[in-house]
């Protein structure tokens, strides 16, 4: 109970200071988020808090850098709550306690837990107590980080984003898809970054989306390698914060040329937009966290998805997470 108050303590600090030069920023955006930076990496203990910082820092070095066009336009077109509340969520929640809690009891119990769930939902199949209840389980395993790819997005799926407040979730979904009850809700809920499939019909979505100061990013669907640059450059036009690379069929292997290409495009290109492959990205900062990657993906019957040759029918709607995990995830012997 006493470690729980302090990180309490700790985080309502961090949050009111990020809270303060996030409205810095406003005034004076390249200084402000050079000092928060550096700030951050000074104070950082983690080992994934000081990968990521270390590589933000480098990149803010030069003051020529592409990214600072993306700052402004975030400070200036997203709502400071939204971007307080989802980073908190992911920096804090995620990778500082989180990956604290999911290190610990990977260390006591010999498995590998993800810092990251993926869900693939429909709406027929869509039911709000078993989503909730995975969610509940992976708080307490550290997790607080939750994707949902939707063909059709389930009313209920936003009372879901409601209740967990100290969770990020990332929800995927097509340009055509996302209909009027989501748009007017995505602003007013925090937590959430909506990310937009490219399309011809993305352009009408995304205006509203950034009318309304919502976080929104843009995603693509790919088979073989896709022309990751150009792909970019016109995602920028529609100022997502990041442009994700998602590859097709759920196999999540493949991926590696992708991945590998946009991670140069990020040290490289002179648009604006953090490009990221979705499923390299996962196991990259699951590593980090726990040396031993790992990713679960759940398809629409909950069926887990993501453990190549298991063997294993494993599924969150009649099993724990826990006992999944334990079966599918046993830690590497070194």
């Amino acid at each position: 109970m006493e470690q729980k108050v302090t990180q309490n303590n700790a985080k309502s600090i961090i949050e009111a200071y990020v809270g303060k030069k996030l409205e810095a920023m406003r005034d004076n955006p390249d200084r402000e988020t050079r000092n928060l930076v550096d700030l951050a990496l000074g104070l950082s203990a983690g080992r994934f808090q000081k990968h990521f910082l270390s590589i933000a820092h480098s990149m803010l070095e030069d003051e020529s850098s592409p990214y600072y066009v993306l700052i402004h336009d975030a400070i200036k077109n997203v709502g400071t709550a939204n971007i307080l509340k989802f980073g908190m969520n992911i920096g804090y929640n995620s990778f500082t306690a989180g990956a604290n809690t999911i290190r610990k009891l990977e260390k006591e119990r010999g498995y590998n837990i993800p810092w990251v769930i993926t869900f693939y939902v429909d709406d027929k199949s869509f039911s709000e107590e078993f989503y909730a209840e995975a969610i509940k389980q992976g708080k307490k395993l550290g997790i607080y980080t939750y994707v949902f790819f939707c063909e059709s997005i389930p009313e209920k799926l936003t009372e879901i984003f409601d209740d967990e407040t100290e969770c990020a979730f990332i929800l995927f979904s097509d340009a055509e898809n996302i209909g009027k009850g989501i748009l007017t809700q995505a602003s007013e809920i925090k937590n959430l970054m909506l990310c937009v499939k490219y399309s011809e019909s993305a352009t009408e979505v995304c205006e509203q989306l950034r009318r309304d100061k919502a976080l929104y990013s843009l995603w693509y669907e790919y088979v073989e390698n896709p022309m990751c640059e150009k792909l970019l450059n016109s995602a920028d036009e529609l100022h997502p914060i990041m442009t994700f690379f998602v590859k097709e069929n759920d196999d999540y292997i493949g991926y590696n040329d992708v991945y590998s290409e946009v991670c140069n495009l990020r040290d490289t290109r002179i648009a604006a937009s953090a490009p990221m492959e979705f499923t390299g990205t996962c196991r990259m900062v699951d590593e980090i966290i726990s040396d031993d990657a790992c990713i679960a993906v759940f398809d629409e019957t909950g069926k887990l998805i993501s453990v190549e040759n298991s063997g294993r029918d494993c599924n969150f709607r009649n099993q724990p997470l826990t006992e999944i995990f334990e079966m599918c995830y046993p830690k590497a012997v070194k």
